[in-house]
């Protein structure tokens, strides 16, 4: 039996009522006879920022939430986390909420960042006790140093979204929900994030995401929400969601260029891939893991001609195009004997050991003289989060041994 949902919403609509410039009620009259119905009347006649919304998140689950600006993302938000009650609908959330929604929204100016870190921790939930044991990894994952007890009113923008975000995930959540946590922090204040957002998932949190980068939502979301004018437009896989607004993007633009994430492929089509997905050990499709997890690369097939002769391969580069890694069924000493109907083909590997970043996947089958079937570039796209941003490509497991200088190893 499957575990109920973390975020539940039915038909929801948020309705502000929009007010005369002479306030709520025009006459002492109005407001002694009609007072109640003529606010009822105006928030009927109010304007909807989000209307009848519907949707679940699944425990261990992420739900991107996309759309233009003033298309109610940030409402909906509040509407989960329980900052705002809809109009009309049902929201229903099941356990423990962490919401960072605004910058520096629960902290108090005046006193230091440890002090609101005790605070808010406590508002999260927690024992006053549990969260002084939890502060110096707070601290840690914040990187603000010393300036934890300083004021926060002295912080940058940088340094209220980073011990906000330590906090939230120090609680362990069982629902996320983040506004742009990303947008500001430098590249290793994002790096651990994705790193912590990675383990969330594991733990099963359910985690609600907005953002205006597309890729950051396919790589981290299962399934998103197309809004549009605070109504759904599209509700379902995130590559499917963000294809959908970037093509309605294109054409109201009018661009006539290929759409910016559409693979591009050839073939004679005798053999078309279907999919090409990341999973997981458990053989889950994923966007986001940590560098040095089991992982694999899906190939779904189906042959429209039956062949003898095939080889599948793959091709893996990071984003700025530098080749990482390639091989094919040939290469590995497969023999090719019989393809027809539809199935599958996966790359496994005990541990992607790649270093921290967006990588790209090439995807082909085309017979042994190289005659495509289908080649699909830039078919998969999944991003590798580690707690520490290594260079380069290439991440192995490694440990120091220092024998003669005297060095203190890092915390655990």
């Amino acid at each position: 039996m499957s575990a109920p949902a973390s975020v539940r919403l039915e038909e929801v609509t948020k309705r502000y009522p929009l007010l005369t410039r002479r306030g709520r009620l025009h006459s002492l009259k109005g407001a002694l006879l009609g007072g109640e119905l003529w606010r009822l009347d105006r928030e009927q006649e109010g304007f909807e920022a989000v209307k009848d919304v519907s949707f679940e998140v699944a425990p261990g689950e992420t739900f991107g939430v996309i759309g233009p600006n003033g298309s109610g993302k940030s409402t909906l938000l509040k509407l989960v986390a329980g900052i705002l009650r809809p109009s009309s609908g049902t929201v229903d959330v099941r356990g423990r909420v962490t919401a960072l929604i605004e910058l520096g929204a629960g902290f108090h100016p005046e006193i230091s960042g440890r002090d609101n870190a005790l605070v808010n921790g406590m508002m999260l939930g927690l024992s006053k006790a549990e969260v002084l044991r939890r502060l110096p990894g707070i601290v840690e994952f914040s990187g603000i140093g010393a300036f934890i007890d300083q004021p926060v009113k002295t912080y940058s923008s940088g340094m209220y979204v980073r011990l906000g975000f330590a906090v939230a995930v120090a609680v362990e959540p069982d629902v996320l929900v983040v506004d742009e946590i990303l947008a500001v922090g430098d590249e290793a204040f994002a790096h651990r994030c994705l790193d912590r957002i990675a383990q969330l998932q594991r733990q099963g949190t359910a985690i609600l995401l907005v953002s205006h980068d597309l890729g950051l939502v396919e790589q981290l979301a299962d399934r998103a929400l197309y809004l549009r004018g605070g109504g759904p437009v599209l509700v379902g896989t995130a590559g499917a969601v963000v294809a959908r607004y970037r093509s309605d993007v294109a054409s109201e633009e009018s661009v006539g260029e290929a759409q910016v994430g559409t693979p591009r492929r050839w073939g004679n089509g005798d053999v078309r891939l279907d999919a090409v997905e990341l999973v997981d050990r458990g053989g889950r499709p994923v966007r986001l893991l940590s560098s040095g997890e089991a992982a694999g690369i899906r190939l779904a097939y189906t042959a429209k001609v039956a062949k003898t002769d095939f080889v599948f391969g793959i091709g893996i580069s990071r984003e700025d195009g530098v080749h990482v890694f390639g091989t094919n069924t040939e290469l590995d000493g497969w023999t090719p004997e019989q393809l027809d109907g539809s199935g599958e083909v996966v790359v496994e590997f005990p541990a992607l050991e790649l270093a921290p970043g967006r990588y790209l996947v090439d995807a082909a089958v085309h017979s042994k003289a190289g005659l495509a079937y289908d080649y699909a570039c830039e078919a998969l796209a999944f991003t590798v989060a580690a707690p520490v941003g290594w260079p380069g490509s290439y991440a192995p497991r490694h440990a120091w041994v220092p024998r003669g200088p005297a060095m203190r190893p890092p915390a655990t």
